[in-house]
Formats: C-alpha cells, sequence, structure tokens
C-alpha cells in the first residue's frame, strides 16, 4: 500500500512546486511545499531503506529492492552521499531492467552520478531493450515497450520513449 516509486515522484513534485512558488514570489506556499517534501524525504529513508542491502525496498514491509526504487531514489535525491556508491553499483548491474518510458529516469540517474559510459553503452546496445533493437524490428518511432513480443498491442507512437534525444543533448554533448 506504500510504494517507494510512488513516495519518490510525490518527494520530486513537491520540490519543484516550492521551486515555482518561489520563482512566483509566494514565500508561504514555499515554505509549506518545502516542509512537505522534508517530511516526504525523512518517511521515505524511514520506510524504504534497507541498510542490510544497502538500497531502497519496492514498499513499506518489503524486502524486494527494484531497479525502479532505487532509480527513483537516486534520481529525485533521496540518497545521502554516503548511500549512493551502493545504489549506483546496484543500478549499474541490474541494467535495462525498465520500459522505454522508465528508461529516461535510469539514464539520467546513471550521468548524474558519474556512469555515462554506461548509459552511453545501454543507448548504443542492440540488446531485446535497446533503442537500435526497435529500429531494428522496423519501428520509425519509439515504441511503447520494447518489442511486440514484450506488449503485443502496443502502438509506435511514444515520443516519451526517446530518452537518448535529451540525455545525449544534456550530457553527452561535448562528445565528439
Amino acid at each position: 500500500p506504500c510504494n517507494a516509486v510512488v513516495n519518490a515522484f510525490h518527494y520530486r513534485n513537491l520540490r519543484e512546486m516550492a521551486d515555482l512558488a518561489r520563482v512566483l514570489g509566494r514565500v508561504t506556499d514555499e515554505r509549506m511545499f518545502r516542509s512537505r517534501a522534508e517530511m516526504v524525504r525523512n518517511s521515505f529513508t524511514r520506510l524504504f531503506y534497507d541498510a542490510g542491502q544497502a538500497l531502497y525496498v519496492d514498499g513499506e514491509g518489503s524486502r524486494h529492492a527494484s531497479l525502479h526504487a532505487n532509480v527513483a531514489a537516486l534520481d529525485f535525491d533521496l540518497v545521502p552521499q554516503d548511500r549512493q556508491a551502493a545504489v549506483v553499483d546496484f543500478i549499474v548491474k541490474r541494467g535495462m531492467a525498465c520500459s522505454p518510458y522508465f528508461a529516461q529516469y535510469y539514464l539520467e540517474a546513471l550521468c548524474r552520478f558519474g556512469r555515462r559510459d554506461v548509459a552511453k553503452c545501454l543507448m548504443t546496445s542492440r540488446g531485446e531493450r535497446s533503442w537500435l533493437g526497435m529500429i531494428d524490428q522496423g519501428a520509425t518511432m519509439t515504441m511503447e515497450a520494447w518489442s511486440i513480443k514484450a506488449k503485443p498491442n502496443q502502438d509506435w507512437n511514444h515520443a516519451w520513449g526517446a530518452a537518448p534525444l535529451n540525455i545525449i543533448a544534456r550530457y553527452f554533448k561535448n562528445e565528439r
């Protein structure tokens, strides 16, 4: 009933609302959103961090640590610096165990936390879960899932799955 990924998104949105309130000069709203974000951050750590695994688990009472829970915690700045290396190592080992939609957050976390090399390999892979794999299947637009096998009723019109475009522009712009 209490999910790590959903709460990580909630935390990120509270921070974004605080930033928006600041820009708009709404000081009281900014304080309220920052206060709520801090409350969510503290609860997130208490409920989802498993010290034994040094990872974030999927939900309250769970022992399962997924790529999704750890990417969301890392990319949305919920992982303290002293815990980041373990989480980064874990997500690198998991590989592209996510949808094209969630790949945005995965690639961003890799780039932000020193693993652009891994992000580049994933973006240029011809594996089963890859953008070049989509092209090999005949796609001319990003597919909803990695393959027809993964989701037979998908369509091929999902721009949100084109994560490499913004990742390259943001994190690889000075590379040749």
